[in-house]
């Protein structure tokens, strides 16, 4: 039979877990709402979005073929100036002192630190 205590612990135990269930469903109904609203108010901006594609209606047209090439144009000349104008921060290696290539490769110094492979991996 069982004793006082075990009826009362499973009492709150119960009550705990149905509070959190309860607790998890309103705030999966506050979830639910929100995002609803949020919807609703996107869609009257012009901006909706059905099964994970995202619409957006503008009064603008379309850029035309031209007017999109030239900005693709613009952007990879403004990237162009960017790396020549910053060279260090395109370059591989550690700087300015060290060789370039293979060079680098078979030559080490005694302050060199990194991995060096000791064993012919099968």
């Amino acid at each position: 039979m069982a004793s006082t205590w075990d009826i009362i612990s499973a009492g709150l135990f119960l009550a705990i877990f149905l509070g959190v269930v309860y607790a998890a469903t309103k705030f999966s109904n506050i979830l639910q709402t929100q995002s609803s609203q949020t919807q609703s108010s996107l869609s009257q901006k012009g901006v909706t979005y059905n099964s994970g594609r995202l619409s957006v209606t503008t009064d603008r047209a379309p850029p035309t073929r031209e007017e999109y090439i030239n900005n693709m144009q613009g952007a990879f000349e403004r990237s162009a100036k960017n790396m020549k104008a910053h060279a260090n921060a395109f370059t591989f290696g550690s700087g300015s002192g060290e060789k370039n290539g293979a060079e680098a490769e078979t030559s080490s110094t005694p302050d060199k630190k990194g991995f060096r492979r000791t064993k012919k991996l099968d």
